[in-house]
């Protein structure tokens, strides 16, 4: 079997070998290192420019996307109202403490807000709530 070998000369001059690819394989080789680097995964974002709680149909999601929303607004006092009605709905839920840390946070409050997100860790979050608050605390220490 007869092909034209592509060759890549450059390593000739470092290592002293000349290397041939048959010119099919050269080119799935290359385009597999060009979608291999496409495939690297998107990082998540600490903080969403949309609700989390947006597509929870029941009454502490509904009162925590209501907050979210109010708080990315800046209506602070309503998102103030809406998280302690969440939190008399549900006072162990850690999102609720979350929701309440980012509010004393945007409100320049910085030890309430570390107090609050410390107490969001001790209720046991999910592993992605757990991150959030994490990055929320290491924003606050820094």
């Amino acid at each position: 079997m007869m092909y034209n070998a592509i060759s890549l000369t450059s390593l000739t001059k470092s290592c002293g070998k000349v290397i041939s690819f048959p010119p099919g394989l050269f080119v799935v080789l290359f385009l597999t290192g060009v979608l291999a680097g496409c495939s690297t995964p998107v990082l998540i974002q600490e903080e969403q420019s949309s609700s989390p709680y947006e597509q929870r149909q029941d009454a502490l999601g509904t009162l925590l996307n209501q907050a979210w929303n109010a708080r990315e607004a800046g209506r602070f006092g309503e998102a103030e109202s809406l998280l302690g009605r969440a939190m008399r709905i549900s006072p162990t839920a850690p999102d609720v403490y979350y929701q309440l840390a980012l509010l004393r946070r945007d409100q320049g409050r910085f030890a309430q807000s570390r107090q609050l997100a410390e107490r969001a860790l001790s209720l046991r979050p999910g592993v992605m709530l757990e991150r959030k608050i994490n990055h929320l605390l290491s924003a606050l220490n820094s």
